[in-house]
């Protein structure tokens, strides 16, 4: 395909709607702010719109405790009662608006970033996230295959083992899912949002199956499918995963990260 398409201007595909917060916005509101919104992360920025800093539902997680009322209550999520500021990240990826997708996708590939915050005038403005980079390769009608960007070390867990040992799968490997598995068969994935809200049961529940608290939000596709074909699929499902099978045999996992590949080549 042309390199044009990756010449195109963020502006054209990110989300020019800015959803932020304040630095001293307590914890507990931005869990629920990115809960509300659908989103994995929130800039900060100060009273005179500077951008200081984001905060993710990574994180969410680094932060996050579970607290026992009683040895029979039910578990919570207990956050801290920071102030987002005490506890957000400094350090923030910026492009501007003017910038080509490509330098956008180069920068997130980078430093392994799942969205960059747009700017103008360096005062920011919206983000672009690997959905609005999806929506890039959609129109541009991509015809490299998912094996191209796929990803094949990737973390797998039998269904039925308990929601205990995915956490701590999931903690050790460090990733943002693991694929849940009936036998060879990916059947789901265990992401850091499952593992949050599981985090708050009782221990009793927590050594339940895996595949109770799992999430179906996955589409399977062969190593030969088209990446525009992929990315309409995800944006029209609103699936952040991938899974990738090879005579029915899974072989990789890819997210709108892996698919970022495609734009620096």
């Amino acid at each position: 395909m042309s390199n044009a398409s990756w010449d195109a201007a963020v502006r054209q595909f990110a989300t020019m709607r800015l959803v932020s917060v304040l630095p001293d916005t307590p914890v507990a509101e931005i869990q629920a702010l990115l809960e509300r919104e659908d989103i994995s992360a929130v800039p900060i920025v100060d009273r005179q719109g500077v951008l200081c800093g984001i905060f993710s539902t990574t994180d969410l997680l680094r932060i996050a405790r579970i607290e026992m009322e009683s040895p029979r209550a039910l578990a919570r999520v207990w956050l801290p009662p920071h102030r987002v500021s005490d506890v957000m990240r400094k350090e923030v990826v910026a492009v501007d608006e003017n910038a080509s997708l490509r330098e956008a996708a180069t920068k997130m590939l980078e430093r392994r970033i799942h969205r960059v915050v747009v700017t103008r005038h360096a005062s920011p403005v919206g983000i672009l996230g690997t959905r609005d980079a999806m929506r890039a390769i959609l129109a541009a009608r991509v015809m490299d295959p998912l094996s191209q960007v796929m990803t094949t070390d990737l973390q797998t867990i039998a269904l039925g083992e308990t929601i205990d040992v995915a956490i701590g799968q999931l903690t050790d490997a460090n990733v943002h899912g693991i694929v849940v598995v009936d036998g060879s068969w990916p059947v789901g994935v265990f992401t850091q949002r499952e593992a949050l809200k599981a985090r708050a049961l009782p221990h009793v529940l927590r050594q339940g199956p895996v595949e109770q608290v799992m999430s179906y939000e996955t589409i399977c596709h062969d190593v030969s499918t088209p990446l525009y074909r992929i990315a309409g699929q995800s944006i029209e499902m609103n699936v952040r995963r991938i899974l990738a099978v090879d005579s029915r045999r899974l072989v990789g996992i890819a997210t709108g990260f892996d698919l970022l590949r495609v734009m620096r080549a």
